[in-house]
Order: structure tokens, then C-alpha cells, then sequence
């Protein structure tokens, strides 16, 4: 009977006059796009099962891509095919606000607009909220050699409006901070004190679940060279998540950009030989209101790690690259690519066996440090036998806790410095 039904409406569809069928012919696009849409939807219901996403999970997978630890962690491939991000050897700027008061801007930095420093509910640390169409810098020029990177942490309000604006990065290339600055609080700003300007942007996506989802975008300019980034389900914010992670790799006129543990970028001829980068704005633009943007845990390293050579030749390796949760022993997922690199230093050098330290800052309880140092040398050691195949027998453990501190705890620099682990070659 269907199918009698089907042939008189064909049928029917040729006979009918153009105007009809055209009608027609919508009615049946309509339908076929409402199925489709109810589709996409439940799929979308299926996903979002109402359990939490993890912000931060850990190397869920050994070298080769098998999942590793409990069977129910949802492994991320891009590990090991993507992200093969290390930070700069020394690190030189290293700012998480917890020397700011909440309610105030940092002392620090400088803005045309204005900001504050705020808490979030259920996230470690403090952050900075800028307003929309103000922007906000470190307030000095930065001497930073041809290898760098730089490293934040990017969020959103939930929920947020997709009518409102980008958040952008500007990494400028400036003559003269005092005219930048002026410029910037209106007064003229000349094109002639800038050398060099780059422009990111990023903007989340929009997920609801039982209606639509709308994906991610940003650009990246510089000069005349201009594209458009598809982030697809990257940054997609929802009540449990609105993370983002942003580094950024520069080698000579190389530059690379990763989101979370997806590398978005990696163009080889992007900057200019004599691109000197030295100022690194922050600028949400038009906001709706109720919708904000938040930075926190900026570090900005220089210098290409020669890992090899420090670990065979001088026989210590002391790397800031290794990353915990605050207050834990829980390795970050950005900590993968310094893992990776060592544990193939480690595998290729036959039997070597080495000392993993841990090292904390001074902030909290001396016992509690000592302890917690520890632990994280525990779990590097875990991490590189179970997700990477070192052998356990080649690696020894031990925590100093915040006795052994390389500089003074005296601000936030000192205690990034001082939160690191070393491996020590063993006699």
C-alpha cells in the first residue's frame, strides 16, 4: 500500500503545475531537514548524559595509542598524534593572580578599560575578567629571543551569547610602551610604533542540546597574510566546561598553535625574520551582558630545550613542563609532550637509571609539601612506565618538598620556578 501511495505522488508531482511543485518540493526539503535536525539532536541528548566532562584528564593512553588505567576514560588521540608541545627552557613570566586581591586589577598589568580579579565556583585559582573593549598587557616589554612560547588559560561565562564578540590576542612587535600606552587611552595611535602586529581571535561555540549546535571559530592575522581557524567542538562550553587552553610555539618564523591538546596551527613561514615580539595584548571585544571572558596561569618561556644533552651529557635535567593540579599529585594533560620527550631519551639510552625529584614552593605546610613532592615524582615516575613503556626498575623517587628552592619565594615568578622536577642521572 506504501508503495502505491509513493508511485501516485510521484506521479502526481509530474503532473502538477510548476508553482505546485515547487511548493511541493519545499514541503519535502522542510521535512527532510526536520528529521535530519531530530537526528542530530538525540545525538546530542545521548552525549550529554548529564555526567561532568573532565577539565582536565590524564595521559589516558600509552605511546603507540593504546588507552591505559580505567577503561571508562575517554582517551584523547590527540595526544599522540597532535600535541607535541614543550615549553621555553626558562621561564620568565609566570602570573596566576595570587598575589592580586579579588575586586582589584592586577598590579602588574596595565588596561585602557577596566578588569578585576575574580574567583570562579568549582575551579582552583583566581582569573582576570577583563571588560569587553578593554584591553589589558603586562605593563613592560619583554626581551624575548627568536624561540619562545606562551601558555594561558582561556574561559567563558556560561551560558554564553553567540551575538557576542571575539576574544582576541594581539602579540605586537612595539617602538615604544609609553606612545602604546597613550595610544591606547585614546589618545593617536601610530601605526609607525608598531613593527609587527599578530592578530588571534577565538570565539566558543554554542551547544544545546535538543536544539542546535553551533561550532567554534577564529583568525589569525598578520599583514596581509589572513585565514580563518575552524575549531569545530573544541571549545564548546557547557554548564561543567568552558576551558580552554591556549599555547602558542614560536621557532624563528615558525609558528604553532594549540588548543586544549589540538594543534590548530603550525605554519614554518608565518613571522618575519625580523619580528621581535615584546608585548602580548588581551582584548575581549563587544560583550552582551552577563557574558565575560577570563584569563588565568599565564607563562611565557624562552630558549629550545636541549633535553638530551643536559640529561646524558651534564646529568641533570630540572624542567618546569610538568604540570599538577593545584594542591595534587595529578599530572596536566599540556605536561604530555615533556613526558613523551624524555621518555624517549630514556628508551634510547639502554639501561640508564635515573632519580625523579619533586619540588614544591613554600606556600602551605612544610610537612604537607615534603609529602606532596613525593607523590608528583611518584606519578611522573607512573605516567612514563604506564603510558609510555620506561622501565620501572630504570627510575628511582624521592620529594625535597620546598627545601631546595632555586630562587627566592618571594612572588609568583619564584614559586613557578621553584615548582619543578628534576631528573638526575644515577651513578
Amino acid at each position: 500500500m506504501k508503495t502505491v501511495i509513493y508511485i501516485l505522488s510521484i506521479v502526481f508531482f509530474l503532473l502538477a503545475p510548476s508553482n505546485l511543485s515547487a511548493q511541493l518540493l519545499k514541503k519535502m526539503k522542510d521535512k527532510v531537514e526536520s528529521k535530519i535536525e531530530k537526528k542530530l539532536d538525540g545525538n546530542l541528548e545521548k552525549k550529554d548524559d548529564g555526567q561532568p566532562e573532565n577539565d582536565e584528564p590524564s595521559v589516558a593512553q600509552n605511546e603507540n595509542g593504546t588507552e591505559t588505567g580505567n577503561p571508562k576514560t575517554k582517551a584523547n588521540t590527540s595526544y599522540t598524534s597532535k600535541f607535541d608541545f614543550i615549553p621555553g627552557e626558562k621561564l620568565i613570566i609566570s602570573d596566576d593572580f595570587s598575589e592580586d586581591a579579588v575586586g582589584d586589577f592586577p598590579a602588574l598589568w596595565f588596561t585602557n578599560g577596566s578588569g578585576e580579579v575574580v574567583t570562579i565556583d568549582g575551579l582552583d585559582g583566581k582569573w582576570l575578567m577583563i571588560k569587553g573593549r578593554s584591553q589589558a598587557f603586562i605593563d613592560r616589554l619583554l626581551e624575548l629571543p627568536d624561540n619562545f612560547t606562551v601558555q594561558f588559560d582561556l574561559l567563558c561565562s556560561v551560558p554564553f551569547s553567540w551575538s557576542s564578540d571575539v576574544f582576541n590576542l594581539y602579540m605586537e612587535d612595539v617602538i615604544d610602551l609609553a606612545r602604546y600606552r597613550e595610544g591606547n587611552n585614546g589618545g593617536e595611535m601610530s601605526s609607525r610604533n608598531i613593527n609587527y602586529h599578530f592578530w588571534l581571535d577565538l570565539h566558543p561555540g554554542l551547544l544545546n542540546p535538543g536544539s542546535y549546535t553551533t561550532k567554534g571559530y577564529g583568525h589569525y592575522r598578520l599583514n596581509k597574510v589572513s585565514a580563518k581557524l575552524e575549531l569545530n567542538e573544541i571549545w564548546m562550553p557547557s554548564a561543567e566546561k568552558s576551558l580552554l587552553k591556549v599555547s602558542i610555539w614560536r621557532q624563528g618564523q615558525r609558528l604553532r598553535l594549540y588548543l586544549n591538546e589540538n594543534k590548530i596551527l603550525d605554519l614554518p613561514k608565518l613571522l618575519p625574520e625580523d619580528m621581535n615580539p615584546n608585548l602580548f595584548v588581551f582584548e575581549p571585544y563587544s560583550l552582551g551582558d552577563g557574558d565575560h571572558y577570563f584569563i588565568g596561569n599565564l607563562r611565557i618561556a624562552v630558549g629550545n630545550p636541549d633535553t638530551r644533552n643536559k640529561l646524558l651529557n651534564e646529568g641533570k635535567l630540572v624542567t618546569n613542563g610538568i604540570l599538577f593540579n593545584v594542591n595534587s599529585d595529578r599530572i596536566k594533560p599540556e605536561s604530555y609532550g615533556v613526558l613523551k620527550e624524555i621518555a624517549g631519551i630514556l628508551k634510547e639510552s639502554g639501561n640508564i637509571k635515573v632519580m625523579i625529584v619533586g619540588h614544591t614552593d613554600s606556600d602551605g605546610d612544610e610537612n604537607k609539601n615534603m609529602e606532596l613532592s613525593e607523590k608528583r615524582a611518584k606519578s611522573v615516575k607512573d605516567a612514563l612506565v604506564t603510558d609510555f613503556g620506561v622501565k620501572a626498575e630504570n627510575l628511582e623517587t624521592s620529594g625535597k618538598g620546598e627545601t631546595e628552592p632555586l630562587v627566592p619565594n618571594s612572588d609568583n615568578l619564584g614559586k613557578a620556578q621553584n615548582r619543578r622536577v628534576e631528573f638526575t642521572l644515577l651513578k
